[in-house]
């Protein structure tokens, strides 16, 4: 396992997802983020307020038969503030990465997907109750929101700010498919998802 010296108390960091650009230090709470070849520290950002979770870094999960350790976590806010949600990056035992969405107990595992062929419309053009065709299927727009990040924890594969905001728009097909649009700066993301049960996740209650 790869290793660094936090820049900002000196403490050793064990990596462990690959090439990560964004960490928290353990011990101090600094914020490093990697700049070329090397890690520069950027100071603490926003604690993240406690609240119960059925998550916890560094742990080992199980769910039907998939093992994987959440690694880092950030979370947003949404509806100007008045509610958020928690996006753990998890590493699974064959060390494929994905995103656990958690929102008041609703439980979503998402993975990225390659945009399709033809261009995906404008966040400014889509309305709630919409349908809209992405690779020849036929989708529904269930959710329009703006998001905000307040915080994060642990160790992230790229570099985010506090109040960092980007548009997102969620879709349902007609056999529950479910896809998530990310307008960021940067450009448009896709995620594939689906819901899982949280009485169905076993905890190892072991760190790895």
């Amino acid at each position: 396992m790869l290793e660094l010296t936090c820049p900002s108390c000196g403490s050793l960091i064990h990596l462990k997802i690959r090439s990560p650009h964004m960490i928290t230090c353990n011990y101090c709470s600094s914020t490093s983020i990697l700049e070329g070849e090397s890690w520069k520290d950027i100071g603490k950002l926003a604690i993240l307020t406690e609240t119960p979770s059925i998550f916890t870094l560094d742990h080992l999960y199980s769910h039907k038969g998939w093992d994987f350790t959440p690694r880092g976590r950030v979370r947003y806010t949404y509806d100007k503030g008045r509610g958020f949600w928690d996006e753990w990056y998890v590493i699974s035992s064959n060390g494929k990465a994905s995103w656990i969405s958690v929102d008041e107990g609703d439980i979503a595992v998402e993975v990225s997907e390659p945009l399709p062929s033809t261009p995906l419309p404008a966040f400014e053009n889509l309305k709630v109750g919409m349908k809209i065709l992405m690779n020849r299927k036929n989708f529904m727009v269930a959710e329009l929101g703006t998001c905000t990040m307040i915080g994060c924890e642990g160790m992230l594969p790229f570099v985010i700010e506090e109040n960092d905001t980007y548009n997102y728009a969620d879709l349902l097909g007609t056999r529950k498919e479910m896809y998530t649009i990310e307008y960021e700066e940067d450009g448009i993301k896709l995620f594939k998802g689906h819901w899982i049960d949280p009485y169905e996740i076993k905890d190892f209650a072991k760190k790895y």
